[in-house]
């Protein structure tokens, strides 16, 4: 596709930047006909087109079978990394309070983003699993 977009690039300058006349356009355009109309490249195209419907088919087929089981994942997972969220909010409120009142209040019940298991953004969600089988 890039080869066939750089010629057609190509093709384009050649022909809006040729002052010999009509004759390289014409010789242009028939040489593009003789290939858009050439068996091989049309096998081709028809030979891409199929391969293209095939992965997309392909593709919609494999979400369409993991779907329920990400959906379960994410609604297994959700109160966990709520109550790593809660914790992680509840620190950073203590940690303001401290700044803004510029001491330490011996607070127990105080968690601090570090004692979450979801710390530094390295939460692991489930195992690594490839899209298609």
């Amino acid at each position: 596709m890039k080869k066939f977009i750089f010629l057609a690039g190509l093709g384009i300058g050649f022909v809006i930047g040729s002052r010999a006349g009509r004759g390289p356009y014409e010789s242009l355009e028939r040489t593009a006909r003789q290939v858009a109309e050439d068996p091989e490249v049309q096998r081709r195209a028809a030979q891409a087109k199929d391969t293209a419907t095939k992965v997309a088919q392909d593709t919609a087929a494999t979400v369409k079978e993991k779907a329920p089981e990400v959906a379960s994942t994410v609604k297994e997972k959700a109160p966990e990394v709520a109550a790593s969220v809660q914790g992680a909010a509840a620190g950073a409120a203590g940690a303001v309070k401290d700044k803004v009142s510029g001491g330490s209040d011996a607070q127990g019940d105080e968690v601090s983003s570090a004692d979450t298991p979801f710390a530094g953004g390295d939460a692991e969600v489930g195992e690594d699993k490839p899209l298609s089988s």
